[in-house]
C-alpha cells in the first residue's frame, strides 16, 4: 500500500500561488523524509508522528510548463505535470456564483470561438455538506483548463473574472470554485466563526447525527414523489391526453401569456394547468429543427408540440430553452400544448423574456392570447429540507480542505438566500467569516465580493398581497462590510435582470471583480468602482428640506438608464434622464421622494414635502430601480445605500 499521500488540490495541471511561500503537503509513514523538488531546488521535511507533513517553497514569479517531483526516502514519489505558477482565486458563494457557461451561453455566443487558453484553469469542487468537522482532503476535483469541451462547465462568473485579470496581467489564473446554489452563508462558516449564533450550532449539532439526515432526505423523497404522484393521478389532461390532436376548447379560457397568476383567476392556485396554442408554419421552416424559447415557468413544465414531448424542466430558474426535432414541424397549422404545474400557489409565465420559435430568420412568436384549462388542482407540496445549506456544512465539506492551499484573494457572490431572517445580520457574519478565513489561511486575503443586483423579488406575507422588500436590507449590510480592511464590492444594481434571479450579465460581473483584484494585488490605478457616500448635509428652509450628499469616486458622475437614446453622451443624458430613487424618511418614518441634482463630485437634494426632520437618506432602497442610475465617467454605478442621520 502506498503511504505517501497528496490532497486533491496538489494534482497535474495546479495553479500555484505567485509572489508567495506555497506550502506542499501530504501524508506518509510517520518518521520517513519527504522531499518536494520544484524550479530547480529541493525542499526536504520528516513526517510528523501522526503521519502528516508540510512543506514551504520559495516564491516564485509567474511561470507556466512545470514539472513536480515529490518523493520520500522508501522510494515513494509522485509526479506533478503541467504545473503553472500565477494568481490563486478561491471563488464561492450560491448559484451565481456557480451558474455555469452553458446558462448564458446565448449571450456569448462568440465566446466559444475563443475561449481557448491553457492558463486559465479551474478546480470545481462537487457540492458535499459534512457535519461532522472539517474534512482534510476533498472527496472531488480536479484541475481543468478552459477549453471548447469544458468551457461551458466553467463558471460564468469566474471564467470572465478570469478573463479579464489575464487580459490585464497576462498571469496564469487558477479558480478553485467552491460554490452551491441556494446555500447561506452560514453553511460556509465555521463552528468558532457562528460563536453566539446557537439557533445555527444548534442547527448544525442535529445535522450531524446520520441517522436523522438520512430520515430528512428520505422524506424530502417520499414528500415530492406523494405530492406529484396525487397530481397525476388527478390530472384530467394526462388521462385524455389534451396534449394530443386539437382538444375540444369549448371549456378552455382565454389568456394572454406571459402573466402572473396572482393577476388573474388563477391567483393561489396550486396543481396543473394546461396551455393551447395554434400557430402557422411557412415553408422554409417547415420540417426543420427549431429553437423554442419559453421564458421561465413557474414551477415546472411540460411542452409539447403537435402532440410530440420536446421538453420538460423540474423547477422554476433554468430558461425554457428546448429543440423542437427535425420533422417535427408541418407546413400549416401546427399546435403546442404546455402543462405547468404550481407548487406553493405563486405561478406565472415570467414577463419580458422570449416566448417564441425560431431557426435562423425565421420566427414565429408565442406570447399573446393561449387557452388554458386546470387539469387538477390540489394542497401545496411540503417544503423541501436542503440539508447541504445547513450551518457549517459547506464549509467542513468544500471550504475547509482548502485552507493550506495558499491563494490571492477570495472573490463572494452570495446573499440571495439570507435575505429573509439573517438579513439584518448579514454584515456581521461577513466579518466573522472573512476574519475566520484569514485566520485559517494565515494570511490577510483580500476579499472581494458582489452587493445583490436589481430584482423585482416575489416574497410574500401572511395575507399573500403585502410583498416583502428585503434585498435593500442585504444590500446596505453588503455596503457597510466595506469597513472591513482589505475589502472591495462590487455593485450590480445595474447588472440584475428585474425578473430573473440569474441574470445573463455575467461578464459585467466578472470585469468589475477583475477591475477590483487588479488594484487590491496590482496597485491598478484605474478607477474600479462608483460613486460612493461620504457626507450629508441637511439645511431646512422653512418648512422644506435641502440635503447636500457627498460622494468619492464621483468624477464626471451623470445619470442613465437601460433605455438610453442612441448615441447620447453624458451631458444629454443629465437633462433627459429622470433620477427617482433618492428618498427622505423623516422624523415620523414617513418615506418622501426626493429631486436630485448633479453638481460635480455632489448631489443636492430638494423636497417640498413638510417635514420637520431628516433621519434618513436613501438611494436605490428598494427591489430594484425605478429611474435612471447615477454614474462616475468611468461607467461604474453609485452604490445603493441608507445613511442614517
Amino acid at each position: 500500500m502506498e503511504r505517501l499521500q497528496l490532497p486533491r488540490l496538489l494534482s497535474d495541471g495546479m495553479v500555484l500561488q505567485q509572489k508567495k511561500r506555497v506550502r506542499i503537503w501530504g501524508e506518509d509513514e510517520p518518521g520517513r523524509r519527504v522531499t518536494v523538488s520544484f524550479l530547480g531546488k529541493d525542499y526536504s521535511e520528516k513526517v510528523n508522528t501522526d503521519g502528516t507533513w508540510e512543506i514551504f517553497m520559495e516564491q516564485a514569479d509567474a511561470g507556466s510548463d512545470y514539472q513536480m517531483l515529490i518523493a520520500d526516502d522508501a522510494g515513494e514519489e509522485h509526479v506533478i505535470r503541467d504545473v503553472a505558477v500565477g494568481d490563486v482565486f478561491i471563488c464561492s458563494g450560491q448559484s451565481n456564483m456557480e451558474l455555469p457557461i452553458n446558462r448564458v451561453m446565448d449571450r456569448y455566443p462568440e465566446e466559444m470561438a475563443r475561449c481557448d487558453n491553457p492558463l486559465i484553469r479551474t478546480f470545481k469542487i462537487i457540492e458535499n455538506a459534512e457535519f461532522h468537522g472539517p474534512l482534510k482532503d476533498h472527496k472531488s476535483g480536479q484541475w481543468t483548463a478552459v477549453s471548447k469541451n469544458s468551457f461551458p462547465e466553467f463558471s460564468a462568473v469566474a471564467y470572465f473574472f478570469a478573463k479579464h485579470m489575464y487580459r490585464m496581467t497576462g498571469v496564469p489564473v487558477g479558480l478553485i470554485d467552491a460554490s452551491l446554489g441556494g446555500s447561506r452563508i452560514e453553511s460556509w462558516m465555521s463552528r468558532d466563526m457562528l460563536a453566539g449564533y446557537e439557533d445555527f450550532l444548534s442547527l448544525a449539532d442535529r445535522y450531524s447525527d446520520d441517522e436523522f439526515v438520512k430520515q430528512r432526505l428520505n422524506l424530502n423523497l417520499r414528500q415530492a414523489e406523494e405530492w406529484h404522484n396525487r397530481l397525476d393521478g388527478a390530472d384530467r389532461g394526462l388521462k385524455e391526453k389534451w396534449y394530443e390532436g386539437e382538444p375540444d376548447l369549448s371549456d378552455w379560457k382565454e389568456i394572454k401569456i406571459p402573466f402572473f397568476f396572482r393577476d388573474t383567476q388563477l391567483k393561489d392556485f396550486i396543481g396543473s394547468v394546461w396551455f393551447y396554442r395554434e400557430f402557422t408554419v411557412g415553408k422554409q421552416l417547415a420540417g426543420k429543427e427549431a429553437k423554442l424559447w419559453l421564458g421561465t415557468i413557474v414551477d415546472s413544465d411540460t411542452v409539447y408540440v403537435n402532440g410530440i414531448q420536446v421538453g420538460h424542466t423540474e423547477y422554476q430558474y433554468p430558461p425554457r430553452k428546448y429543440i423542437v426535432p427535425a420533422g417535427l414541424l408541418k407546413e400549416g397549422k401546427n399546435t403546442i400544448v404546455i402543462r405547468v404545474k404550481v407548487e406553493i400557489g405563486q405561478g406565472r409565465f415570467t414577463d419580458e423574456k422570449v416566448y417564441a420559435l425560431f431557426r435562423d430568420a425565421d420566427r414565429i412568436e408565442l406570447s399573446g392570447k393561449w387557452r388554458y384549462r386546470i387539469g387538477a388542482s390540489c394542497e401545496m407540496i411540503e417544503a423541501t429540507d436542503f440539508v447541504s445549506w445547513k450551518p457549517t456544512g459547506l464549509y467542513q465539506g468544500m471550504m475547509a480542505p482548502c485552507h493550506k492551499y495558499v491563494s490571492a484573494a477570495i472573490l463572494w457572490y452570495q446573499g440571495e438566500s439570507n435575505t429573509h431572517e439573517t438579513a439584518g445580520n448579514y454584515c456581521d457574519l461577513m466579518e466573522r467569516m472573512i476574519r475566520g478565513y484569514r485566520a485559517k489561511w494565515e494570511d490577510e486575503l483580500p476579499f472581494i465580493y458582489v452587493q445583490l443586483p436589481n430584482f423585482r423579488v416575489e416574497r410574500y406575507g401572511a395575507d399573500r398581497d403585502d410583498v416583502i422588500n428585503d434585498w435593500p436590507c442585504v444590500r446596505e449590510e453588503q455596503r457597510r462590510a466595506l469597513k472591513i480592511p482589505g475589502t472591495g464590492m462590487v455593485t450590480a444594481i445595474d447588472l440584475g435582470e428585474d425578473n430573473d434571479l440569474h441574470p445573463l450579465n455575467k461578464e459585467g460581473i466578472g470585469f468589475r471583480l477583475a477591475m477590483q483584484a487588479a488594484k487590491m494585488l496590482y496597485g491598478k490605478e484605474s478607477e474600479c468602482e462608483g460613486p460612493q457616500i461620504e457626507d450629508v448635509y441637511v439645511e431646512r428652509i422653512s418648512h422644506h428640506m435641502k440635503v447636500t450628499l457627498t460622494f468619492r469616486c464621483a468624477s464626471g458622475m451623470y445619470a442613465d438608464s437601460k433605455t438610453d437614446p442612441e448615441g447620447a453622451v453624458p451631458d444629454e443624458r443629465n437633462a433627459v434622464k429622470a433620477v427617482r430613487d433618492f428618498e427622505l424618511v423623516d422624523e415620523k418614518g414617513r418615506i418622501h421622494t426626493a429631486e436630485a441634482q448633479i453638481a460635480g463630485d455632489k448631489v443636492l437634494l430638494t423636497c417640498e414635502d413638510e417635514m420637520t426632520a431628516v433621519k434618513e437618506v436613501r438611494y436605490c432602497y428598494h427591489n430594484t430601480n425605478t429611474g435612471a442610475l447615477l454614474y462616475n465617467k468611468e461607467g461604474f454605478p453609485m452604490t445603493p445605500f441608507r445613511v442614517e442621520i
